[in-house]
This record gives structure tokens, sequence and C-alpha cells, in this order.
């Protein structure tokens, strides 16, 4: 998948129809592409679940999570091989930060004593992306609303 493709698929979830509910997150998905594997919903903590996305061609690994039902967050790899410390996959990381630093303003650290992962804070919606590279290399990306990942299952 090429930088563009994840920006493309980025800045189409970073209008936010996916959120208004898990219908409408799968109609969104499908529409970049990705496909639900139905039954394919792991329960992680707090009522959160995790849907496995058959993704499209140039992604690797793919999901959405809710927590009560409400769509909460998308992640997606791409730029994934075996090997430590690809310059590929290192190229498509560095690409990825500058084009989204170009539309969507500055970036910050998410761990101020680490080099990756990065983010940008939205009204409502964080992006994310981090690198991969010590054991095989991939990059992460991941599109969050920010409250609905945040809030205790109760306050919802």
């Amino acid at each position: 998948m090429s930088v563009e493709q994840a920006v493309g698929i980025i800045s189409s979830l970073l209008a936010g129809r996916w959120l208004a509910s898990e219908a409408a997150a799968a109609a969104t998905l499908r529409g970049l592409g990705f496909t639900e594997f139905p039954g394919a919903a792991e329960p992680l903590t707090d009522g959160s679940m995790q849907h496995t996305l058959g993704p499209p061609a140039g992604v690797d690994h793919a999901s959405f999570t809710t927590v009560d039902g409400d769509p909460v967050s998308v992640t997606f790899f791409i730029a994934s091989v075996p090997e430590p410390r690809s310059e590929a996959t290192g190229a498509a990381y560095r690409a990825l930060l500058a084009s989204l630093t170009a539309s969507l303003g500055a970036l910050e650290r998410v761990w101020a004593d680490q080099p990756t992962p990065m983010q940008w804070h939205g009204a409502e919606l964080d992006v994310g992306v981090q690198l991969f590279d010590r054991r095989d290399s991939s990059v992460m990306v991941w599109v969050e609303h920010r409250f609905r990942s945040d809030a205790p299952t109760s306050a919802r």
C-alpha cells in the first residue's frame, strides 16, 4: 500500500461517519476495501470488543474496536516485512509522518523519551503512527475517538 492510500484511508476515517454506530463503521470500512470476518470479535476489557478485519490490498492486518457497541478505533498495519530494521518500512514510516504532518499539523510523541509512536490530536479523533522494527518491521496506524476510548464504561 502506498503512503497516499494510507493517508486516504485516514482522511476518510477522520470524516467521522464511521462513529455513528457499529453498522456505520462496517459500511465505512467496506467502502474503504476492508471486510469484517463474521464472528471474529474478541472481547478485550470493560465491554470492548476487537473486530478482526479482512484488509484491502497493501494492508497487512486490520481491526476495529468497539466499546459497548460504540465504534472507538480503527487500526491497520502497512509496509510489513519479516526482517528487522527494513529500510523500505522505515522509508514508508517517514513518508507517512511527513504526509500526515502536512495535512494534520504538528505531531507529538506519545512518550517523551521514545521516538515512536507519534500522534496528532483532532477535535474528537486522534491519529497515531508507530514504527516496529526490532524483530520484524511494520508501521501501525490508528484512528481513535479520544473520549470513547478514555471514558469508563459506566460513563457511557
